[in-house]
């Protein structure tokens, strides 16, 4: 192989390597891009499912007060009574 083509082979293999670098690095950039864009969303979801539960605890703990007052009222929202094992009276007599 004279000098002519070696020189034409290293600057055919240096292109080839270059394009390979600037495409991995292309690929690297866009990956930190997306790497970020995914944090940020995971930070949200995460920020709305503290808010999600902090509601639901308000909501169970509202719940748990009205029955309390229910019970020891004796009365249900329907107006019947509640019987000394805790369930609604049916307003039929049993023998």
């Amino acid at each position: 192989m004279d000098a002519g083509w070696a020189l034409i082979l290293a600057a055919v293999v240096t292109a080839v390597g270059g394009i390979i670098v600037a495409a991995l690095q292309k690929f690297k950039e866009e990956n930190h891009k997306d790497h970020a864009y995914v944090q940020g969303l995971l930070a949200m979801l995460y920020k709305s499912q503290n808010r999600i539960e902090s509601k639901v605890e308000r909501v169970d703990e509202r719940l748990t007060n009205h029955l309390e007052f229910h019970t020891s009222e004796g009365v249900l929202d329907n107006g019947r009574p509640i019987q000394q094992t805790g369930t609604e009276a049916t307003g039929e007599v049993s023998s």
